[in-house]
């Protein structure tokens, strides 16, 4: 099929405001860069993980992540009141202590992220089978 005016133009256009924003956006990610160097955030805070399961996975690679530095001496930061915990995601299978997936987390992705912990756990029993 040939290529009406139409959409040559609209191309046209899109290159034109591409060339456009790109400035805009590359002065707005060298203003974060500068921003993120400037302040050290703890995150720590935000989301507690349960060490319980990690010693049951025996995944040593989650436990360093998630292990706060002690050793390093941070200034007192006041910390804003809460009224809810903060609930407790388990790191490997995102799912809290009742089973249930984060608010953020999109469906399509957490049906994927079934599929993908079933299919791990099915290749696991078949290497066991395999290795009596």
């Amino acid at each position: 099929m040939a290529k009406s005016l139409r959409s040559k133009w609209r191309r046209k256009m899109r290159a034109i405001k591409r060339e456009r924003y790109s400035v805009k956006e590359l002065k707005q990610l060298k203003s974060i860069l500068e921003n993120a160097e400037n302040k050290d955030v703890n995150m720590s805070d935000i989301c507690t993980v349960v060490k319980n399961d990690l010693k049951k996975i025996g995944n040593k690679e989650d436990q360093e992540d998630c292990k706060e530095d002690s050793s390093e001496e941070q200034p007192e930061i006041s910390s804003m009141e809460v009224d809810s915990k903060p609930s407790k995601y388990h790191p490997k299978l995102l799912t809290d202590e009742h089973g249930t997936y984060p608010v953020w987390m999109n469906q399509r992705k957490i049906r994927k992220h079934k599929a993908k912990l079933n299919r791990v756990h099915k290749k696991g029993k078949k290497n066991k089978k395999r290795n009596k």
